[in-house]
């Protein structure tokens, strides 16, 4: 018999476990003090440009996009798991918050941050993290693929200078079409020379100078010019932005500008306050359940994309070691709930930063304290100097990185591999590109549901005819895992093909073994079905149903058998069945043989 036993939690191994820092902390050294520095200071340069750019991507003030960088570092710092995870602003979340947020103004943003924080504290709390592993590979390259096509496109117009207004993938090109003769040229040249340098200067990082011989002091000077090449590489994306700064404001004159600037940015540190519970949009005033209605199921979606982008995260840095999905999802869910008291926009990890980090040779999530610190210096020094931003240079940075999500090589792995999950990914990768990603993403799920339930309704059956003197002549299943109601029909249109009389063998189309009998009259000794149940653990309640009046059929002219039953198959099947005979595999030949043995239930 089972005993319970008391699970006894102290509340200060709940603590420990919330704040992670308090067990790194005690190996915490000055040389991963300086690799935290080293990484914090990189990924700064890097997160400062792209939190403006990602800002205008959300349809908001380039202010917006540092509010939301500075307070997720910092928390993550104390309650992350991953030294490489930097938590901010990320082109997905931008986009899905402009999706649901289009037409609004900050403040739905600052909600959305505030409710995607409370659905992923809940998830976390509830240990939900395992649901995320139900949206498959194809379903989530699918949509991140189409959605950086997506907001590669809507930067078009700031890519070449123009104004015009639109939401989704379709919209944005039939508008660029129509507005196609109001190009700006300096807008275009500069985005072009924007995008080559961007993307030249991403090779730096991997270029390797070789030396001669054993030239220690040519090896060193090596060394420091690789790691200068390096340096310029990852931070690329602030070189080209202050490059592109400068060559705005020389340019700029009071009559004429030659660029599409950012404009004011307004300088400090955000006002701490509660997220609004009441906004108003031109004339129109919302209250709080019209903004909850008005984000509708974004409140689910964007809390979700978030979580998988960064579990996604933390498992591709995690160099073999478990990931706690747990503690990494009340840390996200915590990270968007505080920042949205400091007006920041949803927030998640992102790829880009986490292998810069990891580049970087980060040592622990303490790193983000000090990208934490940059990005506050940067608001309260550095915004007067935002204004000669060009358009362009931000539009290109979100262009060059946002590129890099597309996932040209999982089609070659799916067709090689599974190629039925082609339809997953497709299915999802058109219906977000055409129908909007949240109903895409929808869809990827609703086509994975459908394919998984192709699989369960054909479950792999090893169906036998056994005649080889050992045993009498006999039919033989062994079913593996659980028999669920989707594939109810398919084994017991098998089980009755096994009673026709004068069935021959044959083999399906897939190559399972459809064995039926042979070319002869049916006896009693062929009314035996022995079903191997060692490599079962459960039927449903559906299943057992649909295959409770063929088995009793089966049993009026001879036997089922069933043969190294778990105790949970036993039960399942004495509370539908009348008598079922139980076996070892031992005990096999007795049961077949009538009077050698007694039923057993």
């Amino acid at each position: 018999m089972l005993r319970l036993r008391k699970l006894k939690i102290s509340p200060k191994r709940i603590f420990m476990g919330l704040f992670p820092i308090i067990q790194w902390s005690k190996t915490y050294s000055s040389e991963k003090a300086i690799g935290d520095l080293i990484a914090g200071i990189t990924i700064a340069l890097t997160l400062i440009p792209q939190s403006i750019a990602y800002a205008s991507l959300a349809g908001f003030e380039p202010q917006y996009g540092l509010y939301s960088s500075f307070m997720g570092p910092f928390i993550y710092a104390f309650m992350g798991t991953c030294a490489q995870v930097n938590l901010g602003p990320s082109a997905l979340l931008s986009l899905l918050t402009f999706t649901y947020t289009n037409g609004t103004n900050a403040d739905f943003a600052m909600l959305l941050a505030f409710f995607s924080g409370i659905v992923q504290l809940v998830a976390g709390t509830a240990q939900l993290g395992f649901l995320v592993e139900f949206i498959s590979v194809p379903v989530v390259s699918g949509f991140t693929s189409a959605a950086a096509l997506t907001i590669a496109s809507s930067q078009i117009k700031g890519l070449l200078g123009l104004n015009f207004s639109a939401d989704t993938f379709i919209s944005t090109w039939r508008n660029f079409f129509l507005h196609v003769k109001e190009v700006r040229l300096n807008d275009t040249m500069l985005s072009l020379g924007c995008c080559i340098m961007l993307q030249g200067m991403k090779i730096l990082k991997d270029v390797k100078i070789k030396t001669k011989g054993d030239d220690e002091k040519g090896h060193k000077k090596a060394l420091v010019m690789q790691r200068a090449l390096w340096f310029v590489g990852v931070a690329r994306n602030a070189t080209v932005v202050a490059l592109a700064t400068v060559t705005a404001y020389l340019a700029y004159e009071d009559t004429s500008n030659p660029f599409l600037l950012t404009g004011d940015i307004t300088p400090g540190l955000p006002a701490v306050r509660p997220p609004p519970f009441q906004t108003t949009v031109g004339n129109t005033t919302y209250t709080a359940g019209e903004m909850i209605s008005h984000l509708g199921t974004g409140l689910i979606v964007v809390p979700l994309v978030g979580i998988l982008g960064n579990i996604a995260i933390a498992k591709a840095f995690a160099q073999g070691k478990p990931v706690d999905a747990t503690q990494e999802i009340i840390a996200l869910g915590v990270c968007n709930l505080v920042s949205s008291f400091f007006q920041s926009i949803p927030v998640n990890g992102s790829f880009s930063r986490s292998a810069v980090s990891n580049a970087s040779g980060v040592k622990t999530p303490g790193s983000g304290i000090y990208t934490g610190i940059l990005v506050i210096l940067t608001l309260v020094l550095l915004t007067p100097f935002f204004y000669f931003i060009p358009r362009s240079a931000l539009a290109s940075v979100i262009v060059c990185a946002v590129l890099q999500m597309v996932d040209y090589e999982i089609v070659k792995k799916l067709w090689k591999h599974s190629k039925l999950d082609i339809i997953t990914l497709l299915g999802t990768f058109l219906c977000c590109l055409f129908l909007g990603i949240e109903i895409g993403l929808l869809c990827g799920v609703g086509i994975d549901a459908v394919l998984l339930l192709y699989y369960h309704s054909r479950p792999p059956l090893d169906v036998q005819y056994i005649d080889n003197g050992s045993f009498p002549a006999h039919f033989a299943i062994h079913p593996v895992g659980g028999l669920h109601f989707a594939g109810a029909e398919r084994v017991r249109s098998k089980l009755l093909s096994l009673q026709q009389p004068r069935a021959a063998l044959t083999t399906t189309a897939d190559g399972e073994a459809a064995t039926h009998t042979p070319q002869a009259t049916t006896t009693a000794s062929t009314r035996i079905l022995v079903v191997y149940c060692d490599a079962l653990y459960r039927f449903d309640y559906t299943f057992l149903q649909g295959i409770k009046m063929l088995v009793l059929d089966w049993s009026k002219t001879g036997r089922v058998i069933w043969c190294d039953a778990k105790d949970t198959i036993k039960h399942q099947l004495t509370g539908v069945l009348p008598d079922p005979i139980f076996c070892e595999k031992s005990q096999l030949r007795a049961h077949m043989i009538p009077g050698e043995s007694q039923s057993t239930a």
